[in-house]
């Protein structure tokens, strides 16, 4: 009769599989690395990118007038503590009602400027009070207009 322990007990030894007695139930040498293809060479899936219910395209915008830069410069002295406006219609922000402030340049120099589509009919007022003398101007989009106003 066989003695079952004693088969269980030996199937449990080590085995020597090397000069180095390493015992087989240890872990296993690492596997040689496999080479990866490169990314170029893996075909990619097709992607779809027509929808499947297309709703159709609203009609493209006309193209408005393209803006130019215009710019008046104005030639006056107003003394100490005084600035120049515009008045007028034709570009952002421009109204008869409200003026827009010129920039100081220099002691004798006030300027503005503005991207324009349409030309601008204005006229120059000192503290956005006092209006100059004589009839409305008007420059046309991309002018650079220089001008001495007269005040009465």
């Amino acid at each position: 009769m066989k003695n079952y322990k004693t088969a269980a007990k030996a199937a449990l030894k080590p085995t020597v599989t090397s000069p180095s007695s390493t015992p087989a139930w240890t872990s296993p040498a690492p596997a040689t690395p496999v080479a990866k293809a490169p990314a170029a060479a893996i075909p990619a899936a097709p992607i779809h990118t027509t929808p499947v219910h297309a709703a159709p395209l609203p009609p493209a915008p006309v193209p408005a007038a393209s803006a130019a830069l215009t710019t008046i410069d104005v030639k006056l002295d107003v003394g100490f503590g005084n600035a120049l406006f515009l008045r007028g219609q034709g570009a952002a922000g421009l109204t008869w009602e409200r003026g827009l402030p010129l920039v100081c340049v220099d002691a004798h120099t006030w300027r503005w400027s503005g991207m324009v589509k349409a030309p601008i009919k204005f006229k120059v007022l000192i503290n956005d009070k006092i209006w100059s003398a004589g009839n409305d101007l008007t420059i046309a989009p991309g002018q650079k207009l220089e001008l001495a106003p007269a005040f009465a």
